[in-house]
């Protein structure tokens, strides 16, 4: 298991594509992962903080707008991303397809 892919809720397939990724495929995998840190920084970190340390209605008017479509934007940010594993070597010769992987492991009971 390689950290760089690693996260502690995935499901057992996205765990088999990481763990089959070529060495390309998990460089473009930690490049999207960078730029989904930066994307939360941007729409609802540095907005957050700015509404809490600078309460006014100008921050609010920036911060809503800007938290609001982070969350919006979260399943298509999920779909890119099964659609990305889905893309690789390994999974298309699995015949993964992005509607058939789940994301996250279901807890055990």
């Amino acid at each position: 298991m390689d950290w760089m892919t690693w996260s502690p809720f995935q499901s057992a397939e996205i765990k088999d594509i990481c763990a089959h990724m070529t060495q390309s495929e998990r460089s473009a995998a930690v490049k999207r992962a960078a730029l989904y840190g930066v994307w939360v920084v941007i729409s609802l970190a540095l907005p957050t903080v700015l509404a809490i340390r600078h309460p006014s209605w100008l921050a609010l008017c920036i911060a809503t707008p800007l938290v609001a479509i982070h969350i919006l934007c979260i399943p298509l940010w999920q779909r890119k991303q099964r659609e990305f594993l889905c893309s690789t070597e390994w999974a298309k010769s699995q015949g993964l397809e992005p509607h058939d992987v789940k994301r996250f492991a279901r807890p055990k009971r």
